[in-house]
């Protein structure tokens, strides 16, 4: 106690270090970073490698599974999943979920090396692998440009614009463009006129070579200077295209304009496109440095963007779509708010307790632990965002039980006649060690979540980390601000103010009566627990388990597949009229569609869907966040009436990244028969229970495809290879590359077409010409048939083997939990064949695999935890009585579920391990308050009752300024559960320290009642 006496006598250095505090918790409040949300991160990376013209399955075989083969070999990885589509490999590399932050980058290097030592062995005309590492990136400041009198070309060229001066504002550090349409020369030429002329595509294709090659023509000396050559005749226009000359195999010189049409265009089918309203759009996403302030950070780009706008030429329009800054200044200033608040109960209830000038003693504590824990948070690089000022609220009772406890233990010693300076150091002395060990235990409730290795405990890492270091802020300053302001504002009652029996009174008599009767019936009373213990266990069974909560936002997304192999103009056709439809609702005040893949991430929990042709993302921005969740109800089942046809997802946003179905019953096998015949089996099971939504195969339904079956012999009469084929087919909608026109910094592709052709099917499809310069012959002479068959439009893998899953939704008033308990048994009673295996994914594994990393650590925490308690009371009886009373909590738990309708899932369960920590450190200082009266000399039943009614008022403060501080987050959605699980867990908690605390001891210690 020697710090406590220091502080006590250095008045000047103790009130500096407090001004310190208070001016450094300021300083960090205005310095330190603001988030939305607490930043994790995603351990995936994508692998893509174009393998044009190959089928799905030859994608699979000669593409995937040479790179999984080498990336396998990661001591990191956790498992492969891959989606095969004609002329497309995507790999998804998952590693384990213990890989900290600081080693992925390293990581994702070591991935690329094992992907680059394998290209050699890619088949000839296997592009260049591509290894996505920046997957999880957060580009949270999303723009669209639109400009309907503009072209795509125009746009793009204003979009450059945009980003090459975004890039200069503070704090941005990338610049991501989306919705770019792939400029293109399209050389048009009918296939008969190639046969007249003689003319190939090869000889067209040297042709550009030729001219268009940039050559080093030298220099020559002249004196002492040397003067460079350089060559022209470089394309520079669309006229220096039509003037090309071609030269047939015969000789013959050919104007390029005399044989084919020449005009500028974009590529066809487009990879992806994006409207705003309806408009064509192009996105412009803009991330934020990682010590750089996002708040600051998009309010400095909106600055930049409303000068560029007015600068700009007429017809172009910039909308935010999506502000990150402005909408993590929102949540801020909710949590400030909802922080505000708190410590104005806690305040206003510890003046209704203990009076105005104490109240006010205590709470100061309150202020100078948040402001020494925003001090750290700045420190440790933790910002404001909605997991840290949560925890702050969370805290906010547990605060100032420290001080409570010291304060109120100094005041009754002051009550009983010792001196100021005698009775504050007996209060410190006799509290401190109980207090610390309570402390300690508080924080390693939580040390199971801190140490998950899941995206869950990384995502609440940092309300662990606030909560630990403000609670051992609140014993510090218990033990020295405290103290210095009881010495410094309370007064030391006078003898006339000095009271003959402390704790009396009417409500102290009529608690004690209770006590003796609960004691009296001891048996029953534990009995009666027992029994509601286990009828708490059995009602949760009524309630929903949903693992995380939505949140609160004006936005959502609906995410649409339409059957495979529809096209993209379809796609974007269908998806301009459910945009359209959804925007003349009142509560709408923004839609903007992605159609072929998802747009940059601009939330860290989007989730990435795309390439595919038949896949649009809509995104909605309503009013106010009521109603967004109204509208979103709304359409959770009048947009599939109207819109059959497509398979329609209605989202919220949500903490955790979203998955493509909530459940999935995934098959592994080597024969996609058999994977086939079994997801049917398993989707017939889920369509039999009207819970389930959209039940459907992941592999989708299968497409037509037209096959020509080369004829070498007729071909080879002709003189016709098999190339020359499929490049006389690939001009007829796709076109067949050439050439490269440089374009500034750009290279357009220019594309040789047949111009004049309508194929519709496989009989016109017969009927086109193709050529080799020579000869020029109906596609049906150089093949032996041409089929029409079907095939899957992709092939998915999971770890190296062939997976196909079944796939459903669930209907609006289910949760997950309660739908895959229906219909598990079911389908895992399903008869594989030999070979052949099974596995719940998606939701089920990722919230499994969460658990799991949660009680991973719980055996070593709870061995801390029975440590440091045994250690404390120097016995196994009070820590027996102590792990006796924990379970009982969960009967208040289940009745603030129940009550409020919130539902049951990780925050819930995160506030139930908080909730441990408070009921251990009442329960700690009520045993240790029992034990001193007993050495003091007091008998064994008058020490129970007397301890007991002596810590009434603290633990009754304690509970109260943590239950009322705790309401503000009864109103958020995402923090609700936690805070209802708190909220009545410690009403009746409370109960317990005050009743069955004192009854169990009584038992243990075989103490008689008078």
């Amino acid at each position: 106690m020697k710090l406590v006496k220091y502080f006590l006598q250095k008045k000047a250095i103790t009130t500096l270090l407090l001004i310190l505090v208070l001016a450094g918790g300021l300083f960090s409040y205005i310095k330190m970073g603001k988030l939305e949300d607490a930043p994790f991160t995603i351990k995936q990376a994508l692998v893509l490698t174009p393998y044009p013209g190959a089928s799905p399955s030859e994608v699979q075989s000669q593409v995937t599974d040479i790179l999984e083969e080498s990336i396998q070999s990661l001591g990191e990885l956790y498992y492969l999943k891959t989606e095969n589509r004609a002329g497309l490999s995507k790999i998804t590399v998952y590693v384990k979920k213990e890989t900290r932050a600081d080693e992925m980058q390293q990581l994702w290097d070591k991935l690329r090396r094992k992907v680059n030592d394998v290209q050699s062995k890619l088949p000839a005309g296997a592009g260049t692998s591509v290894v996505n590492d920046d997957f999880g990136d957060v580009l949270g400041v999303f723009y669209g440009l639109t400009g309907d009198s503009h072209t795509y070309r125009e746009l793009e060229d204003e979009a450059k614009s945009i980003k090459n001066e975004l890039l200069k504002v503070k704090d941005v550090a990338k610049v991501e463009i989306y919705g770019v349409q792939t400029p293109t020369i399209d050389v048009l030429v009918s296939p008969s006129v190639m046969a007249q002329s003689g003319i190939t595509t090869a000889d067209i294709t040297h042709a550009f070579e030729a001219q268009n090659k940039v050559v080093d023509a030298g220099g020559i000396d002249a004196g002492a200077n040397r003067i460079r050559i350089e060559s022209t005749g470089n394309f520079y226009s669309l006229d220096d295209i039509k003037n090309l000359t071609i030269v047939s195999h015969t000789g013959e010189h050919f104007r390029l304009a005399d044989i084919a049409r020449i005009e500028e265009s974009y590529q066809t089918p487009p990879a992806n496109m994006m409207r705003i309203d309806g408009s064509p759009a192009i996105g412009i996403a803009i991330s934020t440095v990682p010590t750089g302030n996002v708040v600051d950070m998009a309010r400095a780009v909106k600055e930049r963007i409303d000068r560029l706008s007015a600068s700009m030429s007429e017809g172009y329009e910039l909308t935010s779509i999506y502000d990150q800054g402005y909408e993590s200044d929102v949540a801020n200033q909710g949590f400030i708010l909802n922080l505000i608040i708190s410590v104005l109960t806690v305040v206003a209830i510890l003046l209704f307790f203990i009076g105005f000038r104490n109240g006010i003693l205590i709470g100061s504590g309150l202020i100078f632990s948040i402001f020494a824990t925003l001090i750290v948070m700045m420190a440790c690089d933790i910002a404001l965002q909605r997991m840290s000022l949560a925890a702050i609220i969370i805290a906010m009772g547990m605060l100032v039980d420290n001080a409570i406890v010291v304060s109120d233990s100094a005041l009754i010693n002051m009550e009983r006649g010792m001196r100021k300076r005698v009775a504050i150091m007996r209060a410190c002395s006799s509290t401190a060690l109980p207090l610390l060990a309570a402390t300690v235990i508080a924080i390693l409730t939580f040390l199971p979540i801190y140490y998950s290795p899941h995206i869950t405990g990384e995502l609440l890492s940092s309300l662990v980390v606030v909560i630990g270091v403000s609670l051992m802020f609140s014993w510090v300053f218990a033990l020295t601000q405290t103290p210095f302001f009881i010495q410094e504002f309370v007064r030391r009652p006078r003898p006339e103010e000095l009271k003959d029996t402390l704790f009396d009174g009417k409500y102290y008599n009529h608690f004690r009566q209770a006590l003796r009767w609960v004691l009296c019936h001891r048996m029953a009373t534990v009995a009666s627990l027992v029994v509601l213990l286990v009828l708490s266990a059995w009602s949760f069974k009524f309630i929903p388990k949903v693992f995380v909560p939505a949140l609160d936002k004006q936005y959502f997304t609906i995410d649409m597949w339409l059957p495979e192999g529809t096209s993209i103009n379809e796609t974007d056709r269908q998806a301009t009229r459910m945009a359209d439809y959804i925007r003349n609702h009142e509560e709408t005040t923004m839609v903007s569609t992605y159609i072929g893949r998802t747009p940059p991430r601009y939330y860290l929990s989007n989730v990435s869907f795309g390439p595919q042709s038949n896949y649009a993302q809509i995104l909605v921005k309503c009013k106010t966040s009521k109603d967004s969740r109204a509208l979103n109800a709304i359409l959770q089942d009048s947009i599939r009436l109207k819109y059959p046809e497509p398979l329609i997802k209605v989202n919220k946003f949500e903490l955790s990244p979203l998955t493509e179905a909530v459940i999935e019953a995934r098959f592994l096998g080597p024969d996609p028969a058999v994977l086939d015949s079994l997801v049917e089996q398993a989707i017939g099971i889920m369509r039999s229970n009207p819970k389930v939504a959209d039940a459907r195969n992941e592999w989708g339904n299968m497409t037509l495809m037209i096959r020509p079956v080369f004829d070498p012999v007729k071909a080879g009469a002709l003189g016709i290879t098999k190339a020359q084929m499929m490049q006389s087919v690939k001009s007829i909608s796709d076109g067949t590359a050439v050439g490269i026109y440089r374009d500034n910094e750009k290279k357009v592709p220019v594309l040789l077409k047949s111009a004049g052709t309508n194929i519709t099917d496989n009989h016109s499809l017969g009927n086109f010409s193709v050529w080799n310069g020579k000869h020029s012959a109906p596609l049906s002479q150089v093949t032996e048939n041409i089929e029409t068959t079907w095939e899957f439009p992709q092939v998915r893998t999971y770890n190296r083997q062939l997976s196909m899953a079944a796939m459903c939704g669930v209907k609006q008033g289910h949760t997950m939990a309660e739908v895959h308990g229906e219909i598990r048994k079911e389908i895992e009673a399903m008869e594989l064949p030999e070979g052949y295996t099974f596995f719940w994914d998606s939701q089920f594994k990722d919230q499994g695999e969460a658990m799991q990393a949660i009680t991973k650590y719980f055996p070593l925490a709870f061995l801390m935890l029975v440590v440091i308690l045994v250690a404390l009371f120097g016995n196994f009886r009070d820590p027996v009585i102590i792990l006796c009373v924990l379970p009982l909590s969960l009967i208040g738990v289940a009745v603030g579920m129940l009550l409020t309708g919130f539902d049951f899932g990780f925050f819930p369960i995160a506030g139930w391990l908080g909730l441990l920590g408070m009921i251990i450190k009442n329960v700690i200082v009520l045993l240790d308050e029992i034990s001193m009266q007993r050495r003091n000399g007091i008998s064994p039943y008058t020490a129970v009752i007397e301890a007991t009614v002596s810590r009434t008022r603290p633990v009754l403060m304690a509970a109260t300024t943590t239950i009322l501080g705790m309401v503000p987050l009864l109103f958020d959605i995402a923090f609700g559960g936690m805070a209802a699980t708190i909220i009545f867990g410690l009403t009746f908690a409370t109960l317990l320290t005050l009743f069955v605390t004192p009854t169990l001891y009584a038992m243990f210690y075989k103490i008689k009642n008078r």
